[in-house]
């Protein structure tokens, strides 16, 4: 059982003051923009294509990293403060419980990454919590995930998540390469790596003679294709045009501005010529958008042209 202590309740002005945390919290999260709803366990299982997990005994267990339920994720809010009066009753008898018993019941959990989700005592987290307990005593499932779940993660997260997931189980590449780091901010990238990688294993075939496995090719695009492009992101710190990307939505924003170049101006163009006009058109800073558009109107253009069509506009977090 949670040691507690006997704390003194007054269990209905207790309640009150408990909604209104919710309320207040519901405000808070609205105004920074910060996640409010806990996530709901199934839907996470079934974008991260949750399928084995062990079973981990009775643990200790911080409140802070329990932010899902499955059953009851729309009762609470992230921090597990009621959001319906229906939770009175049953959350006044379990912390008069508490005051008389001096501690709660384990609960049961489950585990994805850095997430708890709540199988059974969503009501007892919400009273832990209000008590200012640290932890809670849990008997705790982990499920395996391929890709991190942390704390911070939305609802709105999980549809990328979900990609990756996928492009993982098309490639095995955090197998083929475990130290890999790709990962895109925006969806539709995951694909599209796909097709580098399909293209790569039959440009190798074609060299070699010989049919490639999907392993081969994987490593082999990961070594020869994309690290080299991420190490000239890395030794020109490209990352700081662009603050809210990552090292492959710039590999393959960059990728798609070089093809674009080449194929509009019918010559030859340079990586380095498509890295710099990249930056010169999409950094988002206005450090970089000033000069841009002072030589612009030096030649007597009133705006610049736009660089990209649709077809070819960069996948990155960061606004054009």
């Amino acid at each position: 059982m949670s040691d507690i202590g006997a704390v003194p309740l007054h269990t209905t002005s207790d309640f009150r003051q408990a909604r209104r945390r919710a309320f207040q919290e519901d405000l808070r999260c609205l105004l920074l923009k910060r996640p409010v709803n806990l996530l709901p366990f199934e839907v996470v299982r079934e974008n991260l294509h949750l399928t084995s997990y062990s079973y981990r005994d009775l643990q200790s267990i911080p409140l802070d990293s329990i932010v899902g339920s499955v059953g009851r994720y729309h009762d609470f809010t992230r921090h597990f403060w009621p959001r319906q009066d229906a939770l009175r009753e049953r959350w006044q008898r379990i912390a008069y419980l508490v005051m008389w018993g001096g501690g709660l019941p384990p609960i049961h959990l489950y585990q994805v990454d850095e997430v708890y989700f709540v199988k059974d005592g969503n009501h007892r987290v919400s009273v832990a919590r209000y008590l200012g307990a640290p932890t809670i005593e849990s008997y705790v499932w982990e499920f395996h995930a391929r890709v991190p779940l942390t704390l911070d993660t939305r609802l709105e997260d999980l549809p990328l998540k979900e990609e990756l997931v996928t492009f993982l189980e098309h490639t095995d590449l955090d197998r083929v390469r475990p130290q890999q780091q790709v990962v895109f901010t925006v969806r539709g990238g995951y694909r599209v790596l796909e097709e580098h990688i399909s293209a790569h294993r039959y440009w190798l075939e074609s060299h070699q003679g010989n049919k490639i496995t999907v392993a081969k090719a994987v490593g082999s695009w990961y070594d020869l294709v994309y690290m080299p492009v991420v190490e000239i992101i890395r030794e020109r710190n490209l990352l700081r045009y662009f603050p809210r990307s990552t090292e492959t939505d710039l590999y393959l924003g960059i990728l798609n501005h070089h093809r674009y170049l080449v194929h509009s101006l019918e010559r030859p163009v340079s990586l380095d010529q498509a890295i710099e006009d990249y930056v010169d058109h999409f950094s988002p800073k206005l450090r970089y958008r000033v000069p841009r558009l002072l030589r612009y109107w030096l030649r007597g253009e009133r705006r610049p042209p736009k660089a990209l069509s649709p077809a070819t506009a960069p996948t990155s977090g960061d606004a054009l």
